[in-house]
């Protein structure tokens, strides 16, 4: 993997933390420590351990959730699909599945978040690429941050770009899996839908996002 490119990954979710606690002020209730982990996320290809920990914490504090972060995961001998070097999404929604057997603390409704740095797409290769996949029947659900890394030029986005764009994707996740919300065609909302591009990301709001969904009083 290009140096370069790892250390923007680790620099853009390593900002998440203290950037993504300002957007909201008031967690909403969520599942208490004494119950199983409410949501896992497993770290895996050029995502490191640290910078998932850091996004664990401030899920945690955000959402009121138990999040936790597992050790480093491989992902196996994954080949890319055919014609080209976007990875199938559906190889990493069974990380979840293999996971659960193994982390003492996860339940039988934790739900688990796959981070990688590759470009996913579905198996059928439907779409151009897929910023995310989702398996409620595995209860996981992968988030490539490939595309999150650009702008639309192909240029590299600025780090404080990255941050908010995972923090924003990877709420959207625990938004739609977790606390039930649906998606819109509110450009403005987290839950917007379809997503096209990063200027579709870039353009949803947090604290937008907060207020409407009542998670700040």
């Amino acid at each position: 993997m290009n140096l370069l490119r790892r250390t923007a990954i680790v620099s853009g979710l390593a900002l998440l933390a203290p950037r993504w606690a300002s957007a909201q002020n008031q967690p909403v209730p969520g599942a208490s420590v004494v119950d199983s982990v409410a949501l896992y996320l497993l770290p895996t290809d050029g995502v490191a351990e640290q910078a998932a920990a850091q996004v664990a914490r401030a899920l945690t504090q955000d959402t009121g959730l138990w999040v936790k972060a597992s050790l480093w995961v491989p992902p196996g001998p994954l080949a890319p699909l055919p014609g080209g070097q976007q990875f199938a999404g559906e190889d990493y929604l069974a990380l979840g599945s293999t996971l659960a057997k193994r982390l003492q603390d996860a339940g039988p409704r934790t739900y688990f978040i796959v981070l990688t740095d590759r470009d996913i797409n579905a198996r059928s290769q439907n779409f151009r690429f897929q910023f995310s996949m989702h398996s409620p029947m595995q209860r996981t659900s992968v988030l490539s941050v490939a595309r999150l890394l650009y702008a639309k030029d192909g240029s590299p986005a600025p780090g404080d770009v990255v941050s908010a764009r995972v923090q924003k994707m990877l709420m959207r996740i625990v938004g739609e899996m977790r606390l039930g919300w649906q998606r819109t065609s509110d450009p403005a909302d987290l839950m917007y839908a379809p997503i096209l591009s990063v200027d579709d990301i870039d353009g949803m709001d947090l604290a937008y996002t907060a207020r409407t969904r009542q998670l700040v009083r």
